[in-house]
């Protein structure tokens, strides 16, 4: 299974704990288990923030809750080197990076204070 690079098990009704780690997971360009609602994974083993489709398992190997939703089904997932994170590939990302919107906040605010100092120099000088 070296050269393994897309593994769909969705909608299989498979049950029990999912039994890959990290390693082989990032391995594959697309990985695909949602539609398992009795298969759960060993948070010990994979991170909670790998978006698999597949809830959390109990000490008992028993699904925590229910598995989240997932807006689009056939998404694949791409398992890179960022930080053991999982990221969809269509996706492209929700709203703003967190680094932009500081930037956009410290901007802002010194435009703010500059406007600010200048109208209290006119009502104050």
């Amino acid at each position: 299974m070296k050269s393994l690079k897309h593994l769909n098990l969705a909608n299989n009704n498979f049950r029990g704990v999912l039994p890959f780690n990290a390693s082989f997971l990032k391995k594959l360009e697309v990985f695909k288990v949602g539609g398992n609602s009795d298969l759960c994974y060993n948070r010990t083993v994979l991170s909670s923030k790998m978006k698999l489709g597949i809830a959390q398992c109990d000490k008992h190997g028993l699904p925590l809750s229910p598995p989240p939703q997932k807006e689009d089904s056939s998404s694949d997932y791409d398992y890179g080197s960022e930080d053991e994170t999982s990221v969809k590939k269509k996706e492209g990302g929700h709203g703003p990076n967190k680094v932009v919107l500081g930037v956009s906040i410290g901007l802002a605010s010194l435009v703010f204070l500059i406007i600010f100092l200048i109208l209290c120099a006119k009502w104050c000088g």
